[in-house]
C-alpha cells in the first residue's frame, strides 16, 4: 500500500506519517512538502492508494489544487487536511472532489478512523456539510429516475458505493472483476452527471437507496 502525504510543516507531516504507519502496517509513505512536489510524486508513483494533502501548502492554490489532484488521481481517495474548519471551506473541498476532510486539530484516533473509512471507499465530512451539499445537488436526481437510468447491476454497484465499499469489496460481493466494477462506475458517473465516487455516493445516500435495497 502506498500513501502520499503532502504538507509543508515537517512536524505535522512526521506526525501524520506515524499515524499512517501505525494504522496500516503495510503502508509505504511517499512525502512532498509543496504542491509541485506532490504532482511530481503523483506522476512518478503510479500506484498511490490514498493521498493526504494540506489545503494551505505552497503552490496548492486552494480548491484549484484539489481539482488538479483529483484529475491526476481520478479513482484514488483524496483527503484534505486543513487548519481552517469553516463550513464553506469544507463544502468547497467536497465540491472539488475530495473524499474526506480532516481538521489539523483532530485527535490521533479520530484521524486514524477517518483514514480507514476513506481508504476503504467511504467518505468523511461533517454531517451538516453533507446535508448542505445534498440541498445544492442536482434537482433531477430522484429515486425513480436513477433506478430507471441505471441497469440492475449498475444499481447494485452504486448501492455498495453508497455503503462505503471499495472496488475490491464490490467485486467480491457481486462476483465481478475489479476491472468490470471500474467500467460500471464509469457508466454510473456519466449517467448521474458526476465526476467521482464521492458525488455518486452522496446521490445514493441522499435518495436512500443504500437503505432501501437489501439485496447484494
Amino acid at each position: 500500500m502506498k500513501i502520499l502525504i503532502a504538507d509543508d510543516h515537517v512536524l505535522f507531516r512526521d506526525g501524520l506519517k506515524l499515524i499512517v504507519e501505525d494504522t496500516f502496517s503495510d503502508a509505504e509513505v511517499v512525502e512532498a512538502d509543496n504542491f509541485t512536489e506532490a504532482l511530481i510524486q503523483v506522476d512518478r508513483q503510479v500506484d498511490i492508494d490514498m493521498a493526504l494533502v494540506d489545503f494551505g501548502m505552497p503552490g496548492m492554490e486552494g480548491f484549484n489544487g484539489i481539482s488538479t489532484l483529483r484529475a491526476r488521481l481520478p479513482s484514488t481517495p483524496l483527503v484534505v487536511i486543513s487548519g481552517r474548519e469553516d463550513r464553506e471551506t469544507i463544502l468547497d473541498t467536497l465540491r472539488a472532489g475530495a473524499s474526506g476532510f480532516i481538521p489539523k486539530g483532530s485527535p490521533r484516533a479520530r484521524i486514524a478512523n477517518i483514514l480507514e473509512t476513506v481508504l476503504h471507499g467511504g467518505i468523511h465530512f461533517p454531517q451538516e456539510v453533507i446535508e448542505a451539499m445534498n440541498t445544492l445537488g442536482r434537482a433531477e436526481h430522484t429515486r425513480d429516475s436513477v433506478i430507471a437510468t441505471l441497469t440492475p447491476r449498475q444499481l447494485d454497484v452504486l448501492v455498495l458505493v453508497g455503503k462505503g465499499h471499495s472496488n475490491k469489496e464490490i467485486a467480491q460481493t457481486l462476483n465481478l472483476t475489479e476491472g468490470t466494477v471500474k467500467v460500471h462506475l464509469g457508466a454510473i458517473f456519466r449517467a448521474l452527471g458526476v465526476q467521482n465516487r464521492t458525488r455518486a455516493a452522496m446521490v445514493c445516500v441522499k435518495l436512500g437507496l443504500a437503505i432501501e435495497r437489501n439485496g447484494n
